[in-house]
């Protein structure tokens, strides 16, 4: 223990010389600390907002990295690809067989391909400008809707239908199909998706283009059908307006803290009162945000909208500082010089404010190497504003402090700061408070001490552990697009027609980038073996709904070709006919080459083949893992498998271990912070002990509120961990340093000290959070949810793990009790003179200082008015 007190007398004299540098010069750390704020949140101006959610929402080290790389640049030959995805419904929720909704179908898609167009930088971009190779992608569809025939049946079979001899597949375009009794004749079909494959050197292009697009269907000759669509540029814009309209709340968190902190400020004598002080309080973790996202923004980090709830909570951390270096600086003696006095508070409230701080901020840490991007990009921005704010509350808030000090030094009043005070004036409701508090706390002490009390804990204890359990059983992993998007975004009613729909029909499309020398018969077969495979694989529609442009290849061939030998001379002539034109975009092709008949004929194709019956992602993991299983065992042909789907597959794979070991991690951390600053075992364990079980209960009762299990609710708790740590730490130090010898004293004595802080700190990280209530987003109600339960949690295990601490030291300590309290008596004239001995004041509101100064950390609090640190802190009232 020698060098942990070392340590500790290291950094009590550390903020001894902060505190006295800081008292000596305020007004030029003030100034500095502005200029300094100024010059780094100007980085915002370099702010890169990303809100991929398909790309940043899933691991980075996750096959669906790679697939989807393989993929955008195999189809992205000219420029970024957005694949746009228009479904069309009648708004009678009728057939779109019928005649005129069939005709008016025809002409929304060609209008879409031929009237749309904007005008960007003085250039004209249209669907022919931007569709290349992929202008024919809807060719099979456009001919079934024209060819409709009710009175040929071969013109409405599904899932393909003959088209010049040959059979197309509308398995992708057609969803909510009603079968003719024991045929394949569509009798109906109430759902139809078309995709429009669309490439831009910019994204502004895309996103412009598609806006066209929303504007062009909703006129009055489309009346008859309720469309909708989606991308990856649009869903990216949700995403982002989802933080654009989040962010004005802050204002009304401000406004809210600001008012909490003035109220909480009301001191008995109105001298000691704070409110421009509470207000600057609040004010600076703003300051601390700008500041950390100007910093960041310049080193190229970029920001999403998952970002912004890490404004609100830093605003609630910041706050919390507040509340310890007031109370500390209410605690010294207005008659000493303000640098002694600031350095006194520092001394005092240093290490308490450092350990919340540094323990949220290692929460948030663990997060940085998450394999999330979106995850890891929130970690960064609250770890690193938390520091900031940390230094900030420190330096720049404690100089506010010292200008304070001359006020009250001159006796001007708190909140009219030109007139003088009156030196007699007390507020009546701050001493009602202060005795509430002070019979509560007794009170609670002496009910939570007695052998019933403690049964029924233990009973409450075993119902929570049980109804948490449950709840954590039950939870599912459930990962969505529209969870990131506002309640009104259109998302949310898209996304569940669209995914009602594609459970019947969704596409895999199969990359093959090694393709080798089609004309060795081994390599050829083990294609149409690897394709074979693929048709039939876990819920799988099979061959009927595979397009691939070898199996059309060998039909061309058998037709034009006396050889049966496989050559790639044909192959530019099967491309440009009328009946197989619209495959040439599934290969890249070197038309020389195929002359020439050489394998660099085709350098790489894809194929399309589709499965059925799940749309869940955790429903589609057999499936995947399936298509990657068959990838691997043909890898020398460079398979890829991608789908739409698979990134959060990915994610739901992958969520509950990175989840558990971030909770590791996080305990691991805990436990050494706790070590630091309370070096018994004893009392770490009981303090991880309540961490782990404030996270367990959060994981449960998420969990019956709704609550899935998703890279949000992962960001939430590894919040709730830093935030428990809070609670847990604080009361676990101050009931070990306690010097009363009756357990009920002791635990009043704790609650005396730190209790009514960690209450103001609950409450005010609720507070700051209430306003998201105004935009209630999947994202917002996760944050809310979460701190409510640890704000509420935390306040318990305050009571609980002050009970576990008073067992388990009064029974180690029973030995040496007797000479230690012999001695305590002897300093301070006997047992019955400590005994009757005024304590140090309930409340921070009861200012009047007539008892000994209550250190936050290093001094044992409650001590009898002669221990001799008492004599200079008497003299306020």
């Amino acid at each position: 223990m020698g060098m942990i007190e070392e340590l500790e007398k290291a950094i009590a004299g550390n903020f001894r010389t902060l505190g006295a540098f800081i008292g000596k010069k305020p007004i030029r750390v003030i100034v500095t600390m502005l200029i300094l704020s100024s010059l780094t949140s100007l980085g915002i101006f370099k702010l890169n907002e990303v809100n991929n959610v398909r790309t940043e929402y899933s691991p980075s080290n996750a096959p669906s990295k790679i697939e989807h790389t393989v993929a955008m640049n195999f189809l992205g030959q000219n420029g970024t690809l957005d694949p746009v995805y228009v479904l069309v419904e009648a708004r009678d929720n009728g057939s779109l067989l019928r005649d005129e909704y069939r005709k008016t179908l025809i002409q929304l898609i060609k209008q879409i391909q031929s009237n749309i167009t904007i005008q960007y930088k003085g250039q004209q971009y249209g669907f022919k400008e931007l569709c290349e190779p992929y202008c024919e992608l809807n060719a099979a569809f456009m001919a079934f809707l024209k060819l409709y025939d009710p009175n040929n049946q071969v013109t409405y079979t599904y899932p393909t239908i003959d088209f010049l001899g040959s059979q197309i597949f509308i398995g992708n375009n057609v969803y909510g199909v009603e079968l003719e009794e024991n045929t394949s004749f569509i009798k109906s079909f109430s759902t139809a998706v078309f995709e429009l494959f669309i490439s831009a050197s910019n994204d502004e292009i895309l996103y412009e283009w598609q806006l066209e697009i929303q504007q062009y269907y909703n006129q009055e000759e489309f009346q008859l059908f309720s469309v909708g669509l989606t991308s990856d540029c649009l869903v990216s814009v949700e995403v982002r307006r989802m933080g654009l309209e989040t962010a004005p709340v802050l204002f009304g968190s401000v406004c809210i803290m600001i008012f909490f902190i003035a109220v909480s400020s009301i001191r008995r004598n109105p001298l000691k009162s704070k409110p421009w002080e509470s207000l600057i309080g609040s004010l600076i973790p703003i300051l601390s945000v700008l500041m950390s996202t100007g910093i960041l923004s310049l080193c190229g980090l970029r920001y999403q909208s998952i970002v912004i709830v890490t404004y609100f909570l830093v605003l609630s951390v910041g706050v919390d500082d507040v509340f310890i270096i007031m109370r500390a600086w209410d605690r010294t003696s207005i008659t000493i010089p303000i640098p002694a006095r600031l350095a006194k508070t520092l001394e005092n409230a240093g290490p308490s404010i450092t350990i919340s701080s540094l323990t949220n901020a290692l929460s948030f840490g663990i997060g940085i190497f998450s394999s999330t991007p979106a995850v890891r990009t929130f970690s960064i921005y609250s770890c690193f504003a938390i520091i900031v704010c940390y230094f900030f509350q420190l330096i720049l808030f404690t100089a506010v402090l010292a200008l304070s000090g001359k006020r009250e030094r001159n006796n001007y009043q708190a909140l009219f700061c030109c007139f003088k005070a009156d030196p007699s004036a007390r507020n009546r409701t701050a001493e009602k408070i202060s005795h509430f508090q002070n019979w509560l706390i007794k009170s609670w002490s002496s009910i939570i001490t007695t052998w019933f009390i403690r049964a029924l804990l233990v009973v409450v204890l075993v119902a929570y552990y049980y109804i948490s359990l449950r709840g954590i059983l039950k939870m599912e992993v459930k990962i969505s697009v529209d969870k990131m998007a506002l309640p009104d975004s259109y998302l949310h009613s898209f996304q569940f027609i669209f995914e009602k729909a594609l459970r019947s029909m969704q596409p895999i499309t199969v990359f093959v980038m090694n393709p080798g020398d089609l004309r060795d018969p081994d390599r050829l077969n083990g294609i149409k073996s690897m394709v074979s495979e693929y048709e039939h694989g876990l819920h799988s529609y099979g061959n009927k709904s595979t397009l691939f442009w070898l199996q059309q290849y060998d039909e061309f061939l058998s037709f034009y070709n006396e050889s049966e030998d496989f050559t790639y001379t044909e192959i530019p002539a099967f491309f440009k006919s009328a009946t197989y034109f619209f495959l040439s975009s599934f290969v890249h092709m070197n038309e020389t080459a195929c002359y020439d008949n050489q394998p660099e004929c085709i350098s790489s194709f894809f194929f399309v083949t589709n499965f059925h019956g799940v749309i869940r992602y955790d429903e589609m993991i057999p499936a995947v893992v399936d298509w990657r299983r068959i990838a691997a065992k043909y890898s020398d042909y460079e398979v890829y498998p991608y789908s739409d789907h698979t990134p959060f597959v990915d994610q739901t794979i992958a969520i509950k271990g990175t989840i558990l070991w971030s909770m590791i991690a996080a305990l691991f951390c805990s436990a050494t912070v706790c070590f630091i600053f309370i070096p018994n075992l004893i009392s770490i364990s009981c303090a991880v002990f309540s961490i782990f079980s404030i996270s367990i209960g959060i994981f449960g009762l998420l969990s019956h509120m709704e609550v899935d299990l998703d890279p949000i609710t992962m960001a939430a708790l590894l919040m709730a961990i830093g935030f428990s740590v809070d609670f847990t730490t604080h009361i676990s130090y101050h009931y070990y340093k306690t010097t009363a010898k009756d357990s009920r004293d002791r635990l009043e004595e704790a609650l005396t000290v730190i209790g009514w802080p960690m209450l103001q700190v609950a409450i005010s990280t609720i507070v700051a959070l209430l306003p998201l209530l105004l935009k209630q987003s999947y994202l917002a109600m996760v944050f809310i949810k979460t701190v409510t339960i640890t704000a509420a949690l935390g306040s318990c295990a305050e009571k609980e793990s002050c009970r576990r601490l008073r067992k388990v030291i009064n029974k180690i300590k029973s030995e040496v009790k007797k000479t230690q309290y012999k001695g305590r008596a002897t300093q301070v004239g006997g047992d019955k003179e400590e005994k009757n001995a005024k304590r140090a004041p309930i409340s921070q509101l009861d200012i009047i200082n007539t008892a000994p100064e209550a250190y936050i950390h290093k001094i044992e609090l409650g001590r009898a008015l002669s221990s001799p640190i008492s004599t200079s802190d008497k003299s306020n009232s």
